[in-house]
């Protein structure tokens, strides 16, 4: 199960890059990206830290078994509906916004409407499934994706259009006050871990997280390779001018003696697999969580179904009053709630945890 913690905080990291991140950093670039970057680095890996470190005192026992030992039921059924909520939001923004990037840069001529139900469809359908079965479906779309991924990125650093100039530049502005939205921004990469709420069921006990050091130092070389590639590709002033940089930025190399001579090609299929696995990450703690609130109903393959439909139909509803700019908004506003609620479930996870070793 270990492995599986580092994977889920991985996958994270990694769907960042496609998303709102790389576009909310680079639109403070002058004011205070580069200070929320340095910020984010301690302030995200301690929340993961003890997080981690709180939640191992309550093997195979997941956040709703938690709650209900130490909470009253409706101080239990306010939290719990609130981070359904949460999580339902994250993988219904990675659905809507991939499935623009999709129509954009796959096939123009497809109704958007008809790509997200595909994703809703695809999406329903893993995370209905048992918790293990929805990890060994993540671990395999890892598996054979990211060295693609790793490649990718080598080649985005070693090509010779890459210009460090433009990323010494933004670094000159290190000392500017970061706002709020770059810190929500660049905290979220190590927001994987917080699935351990459901996933802490599979934790064997008295079972240790090993390497936690290493979470810092990956994520580190994530957000400064998400931030700054784009503006080496770019420049400083044309960068904040793309709707998604990081799909300008895949397009903008080539592989010269590969199948594929276009690396956004290539960079799509490995992100609809990571985007798709995020989102069915996200909607099953969000089911899982939403078993909790009738327990009596939660071994009923209907009811599962129910609430994939309810989740799968708002989805698709919702997609209709979207677009680009109103998107990045939303997820905007969504990161800057995620922060200050991920804070809330750290601590409350903290309180209970101690109350429980007292």
């Amino acid at each position: 199960m270990v492995r599986y913690f580092y994977y889920l905080v991985l996958l994270n990291m990694l769907a960042n890059i496609i998303l709102f991140v790389p576009r909310i950093l680079l639109s403070h670039r002058f004011e205070g990206s580069m200070m929320s970057l340095v910020l984010s680095i301690p302030i995200g890996f301690t929340l993961l830290y003890v997080f981690v470190k709180s939640i191992t005192k309550f093997p195979g026992q997941g956040f709703p078994e938690i709650l209900k030992q130490h909470a009253p039921r409706w101080v239990r059924i306010l939290i719990l509906i609130y981070f359904i909520i949460i999580w339902y939001l994250a993988g219904m923004i990675t659905l809507i916004a991939f499935s623009e990037i999709t129509k954009k840069y796959i096939n123009p001529d497809i109704s958007s409407m008809l790509i997200v139900l595909a994703f809703v469809i695809v999406v329903g359908m893993i995370a209905r499934l048992k918790s293990e079965s929805v990890l060994f479906c993540m671990e395999i779309l890892l598996v054979t994706n990211v060295p693609v991924i790793v490649w990718v990125l080598y080649k985005s650093v070693t090509n010779e259009s890459m210009q460090y100039d433009a990323c010494f530049e933004i670094a000159t502005h290190i000392l500017n006050r970061p706002t709020w939205d770059s810190i929500s921004a660049g905290t979220y990469i190590f927001t994987g871990y917080t699935n351990l709420v459901i996933f802490n069921r599979l934790l064997k006990p008295n079972k240790k997280i090993p390497l936690l050091w290493t979470i810092p130092i990956v994520g580190t070389c994530v957000l400064l390779t998400s931030f700054l590639i784009p503006v080496g590709y770019h420049g400083t002033m044309a960068v904040n001018t793309y709707i998604y940089p990081w799909i300008s930025t895949s397009d903008s190399m080539r592989v010269e003696f590969g199948l594929v001579e276009r690396v956004l090609f290539i960079f799509m299929l490995l992100y609809t697999n990571i985007s798709l696995a995020g989102s069915f990450i996200h909607w099953h703690v969000g089911i899982e969580f939403f078993k909790e609130l009738i327990p009596s109903q939660k071994e009923k393959s209907y009811f599962t179904w129910a609430v994939i439909a309810l989740m799968g139909g708002v989805t698709f509803l919702l997609s209709y009053f979207f677009n680009d700019n109103s998107l990045f908004d939303f997820g905007t506003i969504y990161l800057n709630v995620r922060l200050a609620s991920e804070i809330a479930l750290v601590l409350i996870i903290v309180i209970f945890a101690r109350r429980k070793m007292a």
